[in-house]
């Protein structure tokens, strides 16, 4: 009998479930490692990869479901928040990583609990909070400066693709019509010539909204988070899955941080989010998830602000620049 359910729904029931835990084993957790028993409450996340809890008032205990991919992003975490927290990256401190097995049947971490919300909840626009943003990309650029080797993780898939290529799939599958593609590939050829080669650093990997922590009311930046998907790779990488209107305050920031050029440049950037989005087009709606996993958001959230700009140096870099 065909499957009525739609992709999204069969990704969902497909997805690994949390793993349960138990009054003891929080005990178990506050003996091995010296940190409170309890009470552990649930904190609702928008993201995928792990549960996340409560521990006491200061600390966070985050679990991976029992998916391989999830437990290598708690392996890559563990050593990259003691990186990122020596290179000056305000991020919460490790406290304690368990790959016993001993207590859960996968590797947890305990980390110190920032009390603020994620940029996505908060529902901030940007490019407000601007000195939010402006610091944030002065974290990266500390970051992008680190000589410690980063966690091994795979290449994002396409990495190096020319997105002309994708254009051509998507307009094969339906996805796009002739005449957006048509209009795909004089952008993207116009783009082209200005795509130098990125520098090679350790990258956060997930630099979305909802791995940016702002204070509740005052929406100062306080903290970046989750860095499962840290490695080594493309400094535009972690350009690519934040709103557009964002970037040009965190490259103020961050090019305070790393002043010889070119480390980044804007169309390394756009070449990057527009190659990315192309990928992701087929994974179609998903209900539920960040923005930065939504393909249809991004091409929208770029055309908008294309749209929008007077006088930036993003305008020339835009689909309808020279006609």
């Amino acid at each position: 009998m065909p499957n009525s359910e739609s992709p999204a729904q069969q990704r969902a029931s497909a997805a690994p479930r949390p793993i349960p835990i138990t009054t003891a084993q929080v005990a178990a957790i506050a003996a091995a490692h010296g940190v409170p028993s309890g009470p552990l409450e649930p904190i609702e996340s928008i993201g995928i990869i792990n549960s996340v809890y409560k521990l006491g008032e200061r600390l966070v205990l985050r679990v991976p479901r029992d998916h391989p991919g999830h437990i290598a992003q708690a392996r890559r975490e563990a050593c990259a928040l003691p990186a990122a927290r020596d290179a000056g990256v305000r991020t919460p401190a490790l406290v304690a990583f368990d790959d016993t097995l001993e207590i859960l049947p996968v590797p947890f971490l305990v980390v110190e609990r920032v009390d603020g919300t994620n940029a996505e909840s908060l529902g901030v626009v940007p490019p407000q909070p601007l000195a939010a943003w402006r610091r944030l990309g002065g974290d990266l650029g500390r970051l992008h400066l680190s000589t410690t080797p980063p966690p091994p993780g795979d290449p994002w898939p396409d990495e190096t693709r020319d997105p002309r290529e994708l254009v051509e799939l998507r307009a094969v599958d339906g996805w796009i019509s002739p005449l957006e593609a048509r209009q795909f590939h004089g952008w993207l050829d116009r783009l082209a010539p200005l795509v130098g080669a990125s520098a090679k650093v350790f990258l956060h990997g997930d630099l979305q909204m909802s791995n940016v922590l702002l204070h509740r009311t005052t929406h100062a930046y306080l903290a970046l988070i989750d860095w499962g998907g840290s490695r080594g790779g493309d400094a535009a990488d972690d350009f690519s899955v934040i709103p557009l209107a964002a970037v040009g305050p965190m490259l103020g920031g961050y090019r305070e941080h790393r002043p010889v050029e070119p480390v980044v440049t804007e169309a390394s950037i756009l070449w990057r989010r527009l190659q990315l989005v192309l990928r992701l087009l087929p994974r179609g709606a998903v209900p539920g998830w960040a923005w930065g996993e939504r393909p249809v958001a991004r091409l929208t959230d770029m055309l908008l602000y294309f749209n929008e700009l007077t006088d930036s140096p993003w305008r020339e870099l835009g689909p309808h620049h020279g006609g």
